[in-house]
């Protein structure tokens, strides 16, 4: 049986037999269950069309802890129609769709340096195509995994043509119902593909409220899909409370946006946090894995020979003293015992062992009171 079982499952299309994922690899590091939190800065716009600007953030994502800095390899009559886009509160366009991505472009011939510059940093190098030709010129160049945006997660045609490539996919959900990320990871799989993570994201830049965060959805997404489950933040700035608690929900990545100067013009800075908030950030992130890395157990914390640890700090409870002078012979009763600090007498939760008893010996007040005092 066992033998006619493996054969069954081997004659499956591959889509239909992968198991669960808990642990992706982008580069040297292990992204998942049981591995720290990989954080990722996201550029986006915030270069504002000078490579001087990608070069600096790059630094500062490194200098802040980043463990990746993220691009967006755009080109604006490819991600876009010329449709015409109106003002909300007007009745008049204000340009095309396309046109609005135009400061929004990063040129391919950066690539390369930027991709040096990171290595030189220490810091992954990471970039979201929007094109077939992006795809490409990524892979080219060596990026270890690629980014799928909340915009294109309905676009089986580009899922397909990156799954192929057979590097990591992290893909953002932002607008989708849990269907549409479902059909999303089926697509890349189809392709051959399982090394898949999935981020909660909220496209708002910003949401009205914190309360359409939804962050409960990581929880949703982890045991939907048994994939690693990570949380592209764009809540308010310079607010850290979102990322924070999406990491105290489990979430193996956190990507937000980093920008050198909120007021820097591009679309993205004022969604952005500074260096000082990003690195405050990633300071945060980490005492939370810390917070989070013991294994659950309500027990008290030990240090070596008890230094300063919890065991020592058990010798400031309670225990019971006499509340005035006891004499030798006298029963015990509730009005004769206090219970008072540190811990010399008997435990409270043992009072019924004492009480009704004589004592063997005089118990001067305020002094402990111990089963010497009855048992001789």
């Amino acid at each position: 049986m066992r033998k006619e079982r493996k054969n069954f499952f081997k004659s499956l299309a591959k889509h239909l037999t992968y198991e669960t994922v808990k642990e992706v690899k982008i580069g040297s590091r292990f992204i998942g269950e049981n591995h720290p939190v990989f954080i990722i800065a996201e550029v986006s716009a915030n270069h504002r069309g000078k490579i001087n600007n990608a070069l600096r953030a790059i630094e500062f994502a490194a200098e802040a802890g980043a463990d990746a800095i993220k691009f967006q390899h755009l080109t604006h009559d490819k991600i876009a129609a010329d449709t015409f886009v109106y003002d909300n509160n007007e009745d008049k366009p204000i340009g095309t769709m396309s046109g609005l991505y135009k400061t929004a472009e990063l040129p391919y011939e950066w690539t390369n340096t930027l991709v040096a510059h990171a290595k030189k940093n220490n810091i992954t190098f990471l970039s979201t195509p929007f094109d077939k030709g992006a795809v490409d010129l990524l892979d080219r160049a060596g990026v270890p995994a690629f980014k799928i945006a909340s915009y294109e997660l309905t676009d089986d045609i580009f899922l397909r043509y990156v799954a192929k490539k057979g590097k990591p996919i992290i893909i953002s959900t932002g607008m989708a119902y849990l269907e549409e990320v479902a059909h999303a990871v089926r697509i890349i799989q189809e392709e051959g593909n399982n090394q898949i993570i999935i981020l909660h994201c909220i496209s708002i830049y910003p949401p009205k409220s914190f309360k359409d965060l939804n962050l409960r959805a990581i929880k949703t997404l982890q045991e939907s899909f048994q994939l690693p489950v990570g949380y592209s933040d764009h809540s308010t700035p310079p607010y850290l409370s979102a990322p924070i608690t999406a990491v105290a929900l489990g979430a193996c990545i956190i990507e937000k946006h980093l920008t050198d100067n909120r007021d820097g013009g591009s679309n993205d800075d004022r969604n952005s946090l500074t260096f000082g908030e990003f690195k405050r950030m990633v300071e945060e992130i980490r005492r939370t894995e810390q917070s989070l890395s013991e294994c659950g157990i309500k027990q008290p914390v030990v240090y070596s020979k008890h230094i300063g640890d919890e065991i020592a700090d058990r010798w400031a409870r309670r225990s019971l003293y006499a509340a005035k002078d006891i004499p030798a012979g006298a029963i015990i009763t509730e009005n004769a015992i206090i219970t008072l600090r540190p811990f010399g007498g008997i435990d409270p939760k043992d009072f019924q062992i004492i009480k009704g008893r004589k004592t063997q010996r005089a118990i001067n007040a305020r002094s402990p009171i111990t089963f010497d005092d009855f048992f001789t």
